[in-house]
């Protein structure tokens, strides 16, 4: 396995070989109706690029709503205001940025608690690539929020965003794994997994790494690889 660091802000579009780490968590602990259809839907697009097309889906639905979440914590703007702007300025975001904002503010609040603390956002958000290179598949962490609370210590977090599923505690640690093999370059204990919708929060203090993650998150890999594969086949 190698690590290796690519720099893109944005995750426009999905293959299963060249995957979010968030698309991949999800695609881990979805049910089965749910995991295939995302799959047939890659399988889509792959052909759709095949023939001259372009795998484009428009821009990340989420990436908008985690500027927001950004200055909101930098204390440049207010995250209710935002949402509703982002509302008003498309309808797409109409049922679940206002679910998200909750969500984010329920967690900074209870859980990050940095909601009367000095925090600075570092303008250069955290990006890093896990490559497994024997089974062809390539994990990306893209945007994932840096910052600095009270000058003191440092904070990587990384949404997820999905409906379904809830990411469970196995999916969190694995989320931790991931970031700390990609992003080499940080303090492994600033690793923070956040499921927005379910108010979760993972951290190596609050949910500490077995030891096994590497072994699990290369399994379910190669499981949910098989599974496209077999899908391209009918």
């Amino acid at each position: 396995m190698k690590v290796i660091f690519n720099f893109h802000p944005t995750e426009v579009c999905m293959s299963v070989l060249d995957i979010p780490l968030r698309k991949i968590l999800q695609l881990f602990y979805a049910p089965l109706p749910l995991q295939r259809s995302i799959l047939k839907e890659d399988i889509r697009l792959d052909r759709k690029k095949e023939q001259g097309g372009s795998r484009s889906r428009g821009g990340d639905f989420y990436l908008p709503f985690w500027s927001d979440v950004k200055k909101h914590i930098a204390g440049d703007a207010d995250l209710s205001d935002m949402t509703d702007g982002r509302i008003r300025s498309n309808k797409r975001f109409r049922r679940l940025y206002p679910l998200l904002k909750d969500g984010v503010i329920d967690l900074l609040s209870a859980k990050l608690r940095w909601s009367n603390e000095p925090v600075q956002i570092v303008p250069k958000s955290v990006h890093g690539n896990l490559q497994f290179g024997d089974i062809g598949g390539t994990v990306r962490i893209r945007d994932a929020l840096h910052a600095r609370v009270r000058g003191e210590y440092t904070r990587i977090v990384y949404p997820y965003f999905s409906e379904e599923p809830a990411l469970p505690e196995e999916g969190g640690r694995l989320g931790l794994w991931a970031m700390q093999q990609a992003l080499t370059e940080y303090d492994p204990n600033d690793m923070r997994v956040i499921d927005i919708l379910r108010r979760t929060f993972f951290s190596p203090q609050t949910t500490p790494l077995r030891g096994d993650e590497g072994i699990v998150f290369r399994e379910k890999y190669i499981l949910t690889i098989a599974e496209w594969e077999r899908l391209k086949l009918d």
